[in-house]
């Protein structure tokens, strides 16, 4: 895992550490200097046993610094149409999708960071809903995109203090309604997709950050699923 460093704050989460107990010697434990090393070291993925044993025998560091990024499987679930703009979906309309048979999903993917500790840091997600509908009765050969990607947003969950959403830097969607998908079933190799990006700082208060990192992830589609063709915390 590779994440961006904000040198600034470095300095100030390192005298945090240390300055805490008064000044650092050899006798009491690491230096400023050392502090802030490992920190550099670990949120650019080059720590060292040397660097993991400064953030593991802190409480503080060992919470809060990553390590790791957990990346887990896209929860795919069936769900109704979404209603058309200006009211409800006549019975007759429902029939038709019904004869074609229409399938709708909802996805929502996560990214986890976790500490040193094994505490979650936070959980991004990328979300939305989309169909696929045969063209012609019976024949999946003839799927194509019948509601393109909606709903999409990003979020997280178990967020922990020291966590600072900024903007969202990627939002694409390459999925026009008609496109074909046919037998594709799995959404590997398809080229429509969803993709997401949003930068997030991590900070010990909000003006003295560590680190910024920029978690993604860009699904493709298939007729009964997504599957993951990019995902990261870079």
């Amino acid at each position: 895992m590779k994440l961006r460093t904000l040198s600034a704050g470095l300095a100030v989460a390192a005298a945090a550490v240390t300055l805490a107990g008064g000044p650092a010697t050899a006798a009491d434990g690491p230096s400023e200097a050392d502090v802030r090393a490992a920190i550099e070291h670990a949120v650019s993925g080059k720590a060292t046993a040397a660097d993991l044993k400064i953030i593991k025998d802190d409480p503080q560091l060992a919470r809060t610094v990553p390590v790791s990024v957990k990346t887990g499987d896209p929860v795919v679930t069936k769900v109704d149409p979404p209603q058309r703009s200006g009211g409800r979906d006549s019975s007759a309309l429902r029939a038709a999708l019904a004869s074609y048979q229409q399938k709708c999903w909802a996805v929502d993917y996560p990214l986890t960071l976790t500490s040193w500790a094994g505490t979650t840091i936070y959980t991004w997600h990328h979300a939305f809903s989309y169909c696929t509908a045969n063209q012609v009765s019976g024949w999946e050969s003839t799927r194509v995109i019948s509601v393109a990607p909606y709903s999409r947003r990003d979020y997280l969950t178990d967020k922990s203090s020291v966590v600072y959403p900024q903007g969202l830097v990627t939002d694409v969607v390459n999925a026009l309604v008609g496109a074909p998908i046919g037998t594709n079933t799995t959404g590997v190799g398809s080229p429509y997709y969803s993709h997401m990006a949003r930068s997030v700082n991590l900070c010990f208060a909000q003006f003295n950050c560590y680190a910024s990192n920029l978690p993604q992830s860009k699904l493709t589609l298939g007729s009964d699923g997504v599957a993951v063709a990019l995902a990261s915390a870079l």
